[in-house]
């Protein structure tokens, strides 16, 4: 048999066929690849979002918690200033409040008893710097009790 030109342009619209069903099939595949790992990345980027946008959140009512805690504790240090400055100046005054065991026998005393006792300069100071000392720990201990109880309870619920 003898093969005419009509034979070779069959054979090769065959070749070309198979080839071009090939390359399709082939892109098709890859083409599908691609879809289903751009779906996977886009439900990744969805969840990084979501993550992100909770953490900005969770960070914004951290900031608001630490801004009050910081509001409390100037607000107790402005007063405490405001103390400190009126016994300096003799404004005010820091007495003590106690009672003495009263002994059998009465000895003279040389302390007037119709005053209250008034504290000295040094321990009045003393009283002063402990007093803001005491407002910064109760305001460091009430911010951490916040915090453990936004960050770690939440965890175990």
């Amino acid at each position: 048999m003898k093969l005419t030109p009509t034979h070779y342009t069959i054979i090769v619209l065959i070749v070309t066929t198979g080839i071009a069903s090939f390359g399709s099939y082939h892109y098709s595949t890859e083409y599908k690849k691609q879809k289903e790992a751009n779906g996977l990345q886009a439900t990744e980027i969805k969840q990084l979002t979501d993550t992100i946008n909770y953490q900005n959140t969770h960070i914004d009512m951290l900031h608001e918690q630490d801004a009050k805690r910081l509001k409390v504790l100037a607000n107790a240090k402005s007063k405490i200033d405001q103390l400190s400055d009126d016994l300096r100046t003799n404004t005010q005054r820091v007495f003590v409040k106690a009672e003495c065991p009263v002994r059998e026998t009465a000895a003279p005393s040389g302390v007037d008893s119709s005053r209250p006792a008034r504290l000295e300069k040094d321990a009045e100071q003393d009283y002063v710097r402990l007093l803001g000392e005491l407002e910064t720990l109760e305001s460091q201990f009430l911010g951490l009790r916040d915090y453990v109880n936004t960050e770690c309870y939440k965890v175990m619920k």
